[in-house]
């Protein structure tokens, strides 16, 4: 199942990497939930021959709500349109439901490496912020159990997600991880695969990359209203910090002491980020350590604003 909206750029790669996928064709089925595109994506997926259906909620959880409806099987995998997928991935997720107590099996999601210089650094921060514990950036070598897989990556038990109560139609964004605290609670077990894995091309522009750390933290603190353990210690970082910032700078209009604290506190965290860029630079080999201050300084303010307006929404 792949929910879509004006991803005409990424749908026709993504759609012949499933058509080449060496698993039966007879044995699965293709759903395209659109969000009444405005570019040629429904065309595109009508050119290969694959169904497609439309939502009305404008949000993720409410097109795989409508997908999971319009499916047949027992079993249902999502992607998103701009995963390329090998030809093994069906298989590779579908072997570990041996378990009648497994719901949810997912891998990790890979920059391919023709994606652009740009996106590469987006990945590699990406990775980088998933590992305080964050499951969207998540690469790791062996089997585990785990408390979430990515949405672009991960194949249900049609069932699970029935008992569970379907996926949040309401938050802008962490639905799968939201519908994975409630299958959790059910019982179920969630297993995250090394060999599963998918290409995922990254946002493209400064814009795009800030406008997905803005909508992360909306829907981040949506599911934290919902469930307090969904939040954790990093997440209020961003927001927390911004605040006592420009409190010290309000401040600072009575007692100018409070604008040397409010100006340390700024360049002792523009050296943590100077120091995260030129680890990003020399791991990855990409010597543009400017790109990676850039994307990380604008995922914190992004986040940091975007998790105020979640928590107001």
């Amino acid at each position: 199942m792949i929910p879509t909206k004006n991803d005409e750029e990424t749908l026709e790669r993504c759609l012949r990497s499933i058509k080449d996928l060496d698993f039966p064709r007879e044995e699965y089925e293709v759903i395209i939930v659109d969000g009444y595109s405005s570019d040629r994506t429904v065309e595109v997926a009508n050119l290969h021959g694959y169904k497609v259906v439309y939502e009305d909620f404008g949000t993720r959880g409410g097109a795989c709500n409508v997908g999971v409806k319009n499916a047949r099987g027992e079993f249902i995998v999502f992607t998103d349109a701009d995963c390329v997928v090998p030809k093994n991935w069906l298989h590779n997720l579908l072997i570990h439901f041996s378990s009648e107590n497994t719901a949810c099996v997912g891998g990790p999601n890979i920059t391919p490496e023709d994606d652009t210089t740009f996106a590469k650094c987006v990945g590699a921060v990406l990775s980088f912020l998933s590992k305080p514990g964050s499951r969207y950036g998540l690469n790791v070598g062996k089997l585990l159990e785990t408390f979430h897989n990515s949405g672009c990556n991960a194949a249900y038990r049609k069932k699970a997600i029935e008992e569970a109560n379907w996926f949040n139609e309401k938050l802008v964004t962490c639905e799968d991880e939201e519908l994975d605290y409630r299958v959790r609670e059910k019982g179920y077990r969630i297993l995250y695969v090394p060999d599963a894995r998918v290409d995922h091309y990254r946002r493209s522009t400064w814009k795009r990359f800030f406008r997905q750390a803005y909508r992360y933290a909306v829907g981040r603190a949506q599911g934290i209203k919902l469930y307090r353990k969904m939040g954790r210690w990093f997440h209020f970082i961003p927001s927390v910090s911004m605040s006592v910032i420009s409190f010290l700078f309000v401040l600072s209009l009575v007692d100018h002491t409070y604008l040397w604290l409010a100006s340390s506190l700024l360049v002792g965290g523009a050296l943590g980020i100077l120091l995260i860029s030129l680890y990003l630079a020399a791991k990855t080999r990409l010597r543009i350590f400017y790109i990676f201050f850039g994307l990380i300084a604008l995922w914190y303010l992004g986040f940091g604003v975007g998790l105020f307006r979640g928590f107001l929404k």
